[in-house]
């Protein structure tokens, strides 16, 4: 794996500039900025997303969710926020009321609809809807609360009203209280163990809900995603223990178990998810053609960050480690599964050991304590497109697919420094994209209001709105970002002005030294109850002469290195098969053995470990030794293929439009392989298409 091609690593750690040399160059900068601010750029275009009324032109949508919006929500969320598992929440005013969503959601609709965006995305909490349950109970628990039901359709009959479409997330981030146990103790398989997705029957339950909620809302939705951030979701409750319930997961050997063993942690949990998914896809498109209904596009909403090792060497192996662990493995799983896949992207993630690092005198971070860059976006994109595009099992690839859409893409600026010049340089980098024949069919930014962020509380302000939570009625107080983002998807285009003008609001700021509020604690995990305060780096002059501009440079776009994403995924792929075959799986026992010695060497009791054969009682010498003659023995004979993935009881899928002539092999382009009669909903369009989303050839 190291010797992979160093990606990194233009971020050495370097000592900040002088502050003699600061004022200069902040002198240069600002006459810099003044004597520019009078080119007139006339009504150049820096980019145009067409008329809206072709199927490929990008269209424009807003997100939220519930545990960040809707108030009397009594979840997991609210009580994890009263055991002191979330940063901002005490010192901040009404926290438990959220924004009013569930009460009075026409505050925020209203203010996603003037802006002009055709798509709203939106969930349905699982635990609202299924407050009573127990995850041993053995019949499935469907929806309960029908009342609950009805007043969730009235929410999106709004949306709709307002003449935007609806995405309803299905999970997002918030599993029923009934599904966790609070007080336990970390364990050398993380946290929460055996609960929420790691569950056996977790399947079973989260499905019987989903088929409810299908049946009375298919008519009413025009995107389903299944699951949010699933990677996410599994690692940072389960490997890191930071989300609920907790505990923190100190151990880092506990941490790499519970991301690599398939019987338990994140893997487990993912599996399951990926089990989920199938038979929902399978339920959606069953109902759907029972009741005569268009198809309605499903996907799920996976994060992938611009990874980069702080160092060459062991922190370049574990970048390419956790790319390929985060980025790959759940959507490879799914890809006959998904009518399009959705990308949440938020800039910049450094990696240094297993984790995250941070270059703050370097790496322009948001609020939230994330590098930008725009660039990477495109870079990630080029990687997918390489993997997947003449991949015939990725549906979403394929000419009866949707394609790609980015589902979550914001910044939290609480002074609207860098959100204007953050939004415009990603819809540029889609816009490139686009050009390079990547098919991006939605931008959905987020968010319109400021929210509660997970477990940073209130300190990130991610919203297009400020809202002022001293005020019982939550008034929202849109920015300058509100104003910019509704000019651009009025008219559909980025101006040369509007790029120039929102560029030089950051160097402006960089050159007078303001400060920019930044929630991201010291070791790069937690958050902060109060934000600190960090310099803004755009436009300035780092000490090696490097000077710092994030904007989309369509130079510096990486091309993909398919080698490196078969490795890994590979070896996780036939490890689970082995495991399946013969009960041993050797990645699953060379980390639990890992763990075990981790706990002998913080000096607790490490649990009984288990030999291949299945027996316990053996030291972690012994089982590293077992492991190590059991991996000699695998290089002597050739690994069993991995197992099929399962298919969905659906119906048999459509002929595929792809046509393999159009494609090449450097950088697959997409190619509709059929007439140009063949049409997808518009971006602007009608609320649902009058018929099949598919192109006319593949109906």
């Amino acid at each position: 794996l190291a010797r992979r091609r160093a990606r990194a690593t233009d971020l050495p750690p370097l000592p900040f500039p002088h502050r003699r040399s600061l004022s200069v160059m902040a002198a240069l900068l600002l006459c810099a900025s003044q004597s520019s601010a009078s080119v007139d750029y006339g009504d150049a275009v820096a980019a145009s997303f067409g008329d809206g009324s072709a199927a490929d032109d990008l269209w424009f949508g807003l997100a939220t969710a519930p545990a960040h919006a809707e108030n009397q929500l009594n979840d997991t969320w609210l009580e994890f926020a009263s055991r002191g598992g979330v940063h901002a929440w005490r010192n901040t005013p009404r926290a438990a009321e959220r924004l009013h969503f569930w009460t009075d959601p026409e505050v925020d609709i209203k203010l996603a609809a003037d802006t002009g965006v055709s798509v709203y995305r939106l969930g349905v909490d699982w635990g609202r809807l299924v407050p009573d349950c127990s995850l041993d109970r053995e019949t499935p628990c469907g929806v309960q609360q029908w009342e609950v039901l009805d007043r969730y359709i009235e929410i999106i009959k709004s949306v709709r009203s307002h003449g935007m479409r609806v995405m309803l997330s299905l999970f997002h981030h918030s599993f029923p209280r009934w599904g966790v146990t609070w007080g336990r103790a970390e364990t050398p398989r993380g946290a929460a163990a055996g609960e929420m997705f790691t569950h056996p029957r977790s399947v079973e339950h989260f499905v019987a809900f989903a088929r409810d909620v299908i049946e009375r809302f298919a008519p009413l939705v025009d995107f389903w995603v299944t699951f949010n951030e699933p990677v996410v979701f599994s690692m940072l409750t389960h490997c890191m223990g930071i989300w609920p319930p907790g505990p923190a997961v100190t151990n880092p050997y506990a941490r790499l178990n519970c991301m690599t063993n398939p019987k338990t942690g994140a893997l487990l949990a993912q599996n399951n998810m990926i089990r989920a998914h199938r038979q929902i896809y399978a339920l959606i498109r069953a109902n759907e053609l029972a009741a005569q209904l268009p198809l309605a596009p499903v996907g799920v909403a996976h994060l992938i960050m611009d990874s980069r090792p702080f160092a060459v060497g062991f922190d370049s192996a574990s970048t390419l480690f956790i790319d390929l662990y985060s980025k790959y493995y759940f959507i490879d799983q799914l890809k006959e599964t998904l009518d399009f896949c959705g990308i949440n992207y938020y800039g910049l993630e450094i990696v240094t050991g297993i984790g995250p690092g941070l270059a703050p005198k370097e790496v322009e971070y948001s609020g939230s304590g994330r590098g930008i860059s725009p660039t990477g976006l495109v870079s990630l994109l080029e990687a997918y497109q390489a993997r997947y595009g003449t991949d015939p099992k990725a549906r979403f690839m394929r000419g009866d697919g949707y394609g790609f859409v980015v589902t979550e893409n914001g910044i939290a600026d609480s002074q609207d420094l860098l959100r204007p010049a953050y939004l415009l340089e990603h819809l540029l980098a889609l816009r490139a994209a686009q050009r390079r024949g990547i098919r991006v069919r939605g931008y959905t930014f987020w968010t319109a209001s400021d929210n509660w962020e997970w477990a940073d509380g209130y300190c990130p302000k991610f919203g297009l709105a400020a809202v002022n939570r001293s005020d019982p009625l939550l008034r929202r107080v849109p920015r300058d970002s509100y104003h910019l983002f509704t000019k651009v998807v009025r008219s559909r285009r980025v101006t040369v002005a509007q790029r120039h003008a929102a560029w030089r609001r950051v160097t402006t700021a960089a050159a007078n030294g303001e400060m920019k509020e930044v929630c991201r604690s010291g070791d790069a995990l937690g958050s902060l109850d109060t934000p600190d305060r960090w310099p803004v780096l755009g436009g300035t002059t780092l000490p090696d002469g490097r000077v710092v501009d994030w904007r989309y440079d369509d130079a510096k776009v990486e091309s993909p290195g398919a080698e490196d994403t078969a490795i890994v995924t590979d070896f996780i792929e036939h490890s689970m098969a082995l495991s399946s075959a013969t009960g041993f799986d050797p990645a699953a026992a060379v980390v639990s053995a890992l763990a075990g010695f981790g706990h002998e060497f913080v000096g607790r009791p490490p649990p009984p470990p288990t030999l291949p054969g299945g027996g316990g009682g053996q030291d972690t010498a012994a089982v590293l030794a077992s492991v190590l003659d059991a991996l000699d023995a695998m290089q002597r004979r050739p690994l069993p293929p991995p197992p099929p993935p399962r298919q969905p009881q659906s119906p048999p899928p459509p002929p595929s439009c792809s046509s393999s002539s159009a494609r090449r092999t450097r950088r697959p382009r997409r190619s509709t392989g059929c007439s140009t009669t063949g049409r997808w909903p518009s971006a602007g369009g009608t609320l649902r298409p009058p018929t099949d989303w598919r192109p006319s050839c593949a109906r």
